[in-house]
């Protein structure tokens, strides 16, 4: 194992790591203890540094530097996890900076088995894994879990792909990582596919698994994907002429439908999760309509605080 690295606190960089994983949160401790505790020992034996970009401004206990000594904690109280997210990779030193949510769980050697896909794809500029859903007793977990991360359940094809998975569970290379804050931060979402449309290498591997542990509750859920929606229109607001404008307030017409398509289609052809798909299919439905909602408010009136409204 390799020596400690000790905690840190915003300003004070070590000279390098071999991998950075980021983390952000908006919720007071202990909701990232079970993230935390999943990594802490892989990320010591790696010599990594862990960055917890801290929205909520206790999202970590005091004594953290004991209890996770890799961990350097940014606090900015009232940060979005997208600004959040962007704060701490322009932060980190690592020469592959990893990103997972708070509320997910990594599994065991994770952290080495990252480096080492990074190593055998020097030609990658992100590489994506396997996620699969740890809240499975509710069918609008179901639902909340499949729109989002559907299409990176197992199995999962390993090589060069178009689309990778998301903020749960991906590493960048530190060349294509932001280095400095844009307005509203990083999405993933949108990131990767601005790497694929730039013509770089994006690598899905099947060892990579993170388990993603999330309930919303059920009227919650239905906020959630409403303010997603909103904040997805805010992020290409930035970069949209008035003509694409018009065009995607048009096509959230059409939006669930495709939704639907391409996040529970790929489920329905592996099959493993067909019973619990096609049993959340209603709520799944209900909650892709709130997403084009947010999607055609934010088209109108922009992001608004939808943003913030995300953990």
């Amino acid at each position: 194992m390799r020596p400690r690295m000790r905690a840190a606190t915003e300003g004070d960089h070590a000279a390098e790591a071999p991998l950075s994983v980021v983390i952000a949160t908006t919720k007071a401790w202990p909701e990232i203890k079970p993230c935390l505790d999943s990594l802490h020992e892989q990320a010591q034996a790696v010599g990594a540094e862990v960055l917890v970009a801290d929205g909520h401004g206790q999202g970590l206990p005091p004594d953290v530097a004991e209890r996770y000594p890799e961990v350097r904690w940014i606090a900015r109280p009232g940060g979005s996890v997208f600004f959040l997210r962007e704060l701490a990779m322009t932060q980190a030193i690592g020469a592959v900076v990893a990103v997972t949510e708070d509320h997910c769980t990594v599994a065991p050697e994770w952290c080495e088995r990252m480096l080492m896909a990074h190593r055998h794809h020097p030609e990658a500029a992100a590489i994506g894994g396997v996620v699969e859903n740890g809240a499975t007793d509710r069918l609008i977990d179901w639902a909340n879990f499949l729109i989002v991360f559907g299409p990176f359940t197992a199995p999962i094809e390993t090589g060069r792909q178009p689309a990778i998975s998301l903020q749960a569970n991906v590493s960048y290379k530190r060349r294509v990582v932001p280095r400095t804050m844009s307005q509203l931060g990083m999405m993933e979402f949108l990131f990767n596919r601005q790497l694929h449309e730039q013509g770089e290498t994006l690598i899905a591997d099947d060892r990579l698994i993170v388990s993603h542990n999330q309930s919303w509750g059920f009227w919650g859920t239905f906020a959630a994907h409403f303010h997603n929606g909103r904040s997805i229109a805010g992020f290409r607001l930035q970069h949209m002429s008035w003509v694409e404008r018009l065009v995607r307030l048009g096509g959230c017409a059409i939006l669930p439908v495709y939704l639907l398509w391409v996040t529970q289609g790929p489920v329905l052809r592996k099959r493993r999760l067909l019973k619990p798909a096609l049993a959340s299919l209603p709520l799944t439905a209900l909650v892709v309509t709130c997403h084009a909602v947010g999607e055609f408010i934010g088209y109108i009136f922009g992001p608004g605080n939808s943003p913030q409204q995300l953990a």
